[in-house]
Parts: C-alpha cells; structure tokens; sequence
C-alpha cells in the first residue's frame, strides 16, 4: 500500500509538473489530484523539490532504458547510431519535464534539477560513444577522438530538441535527422580534404 501510494503520488506529480512546472505546482493540489493527504507528499519526499528531483531521475532512467534497448536490436553501428537519435527524439517526447529544463534555461531551475539533466546527457554519451566505438573496432567509422565525437553528436542533437520536438511532427523530424545523419556519415565535402589547413 506504501509503494501504491508513492508511485500514485509521483504519477500525479509528472503530469503536474509538465503542465504546470515546478514553481506553479502547488503541494495541496497535487495531495488533492493524489487523494492523499499533503502530511504523506512530505513524508515520503521531504518537499516539492524533492518530488520534482525524482520524477526527473525517474524520466531521464526510462529515456536511457529505452535508449539502450532500442540500440541493442540492432546489428550495426550505422543502425544503431540512426535508431539512437531516431528514439532519442520519440522518447524524449515523452519526457516533458527533462524538456522543460531546457526550455526554461540554465539558472532558472534548482542546481540539482540541473545536475539530473547533465547526468542524463553523460549517459547518452556513454551509449553513442560505445557505439562509435564498435564503429571504429569494425573499421566502419574513421575518428581520432571516439570520446570528441561522441560529444559532438550528444550537443548536437540536444541543440534540436526543443525546437524539433515543439515545432515539428514527427514525419518532419526524421527527415531531418535523416539528414543530418547522412552528412554525419558522408560528410559535406565532394573530395576529401584536411580541416587543419584550411
């Protein structure tokens, strides 16, 4: 009955928060929508950041679960590339109040909010490197810096984000990371020329 009530109480939560944010969501309406008393919120959480921090650990746990099994049906380290920023994006839809962190922007949210956020964009690194790094182990990918590029591809894509998942459909984003993963893996250049020269 205690888990019950948690997981009742944190499902409430996650719906709150998205709409409302963090600052506008109030403790006696969220005790209210969860049909328990706000004493119990506070026992089981301590406060409403508290809340929030675990509704954001719980959003960005699931979005590198599924992120990882997504990748792991796969055979390539081509596939899995696409399939990873294929998935990042259908399931960061979901994931609303990891979005909203970014939309308010850095400084305006809890340090610790924050924290959650760039552990969850190490994770994702970890999964693309790995990837990369299975690419340059079978000779598919040529890099220097596995790590580097990892990054790179982790910003870049974190860069779309809000944008894509706000302002676009989903047939429009996978165009645009059909895109970009076609200049990602085939570059921009005609011939191959060296980028410390020019």
């Amino acid at each position: 009955m205690k888990q019950e009530k948690f997981e009742t109480i944190l499902d409430i939560a996650k719906k709150m928060f998205a709409r409302y944010g963090l600052r506008k969501t109030s403790m006696d309406e969220l005790a209210r929508m969860a049909r328990v008393a706000k004493a119990t919120i506070y026992n089981y959480f301590g406060s409403k950041d508290k809340v929030y921090m675990e509704v954001l650990r719980r959003e960005s746990d699931e979005v590198v679960e599924k992120l990882s099994s997504s990748v792991a049906g796969k055979s390539s380290p081509k596939d899995k590339l696409m399939t990873f920023a294929r998935a990042k994006f259908h399931y960061m839809r979901r994931a609303v109040n990891l979005l909203n962190l970014d939309r308010e922007g850095r400084g305006k949210s809890l340090p610790a909010a924050e924290e959650i956020r760039n552990q969850f964009f190490e994770r994702e690194v970890d999964i693309i490197r790995s990837i990369l790094k299975e690419g340059v182990e079978e000779g598919v990918f040529h890099l220097k810096d596995v790590l580097l590029t990892a990054r790179a591809i982790g910003h870049a894509l974190r860069g779309f984000e809000v944008n894509w998942l706000v302002q676009e459909n989903e047939e429009q984003i996978d165009h645009y990371l059909d895109e970009l993963m076609n200049i990602l893996f085939y570059g921009l250049m005609s011939e191959k020329i060296s980028l410390t020269k020019v």
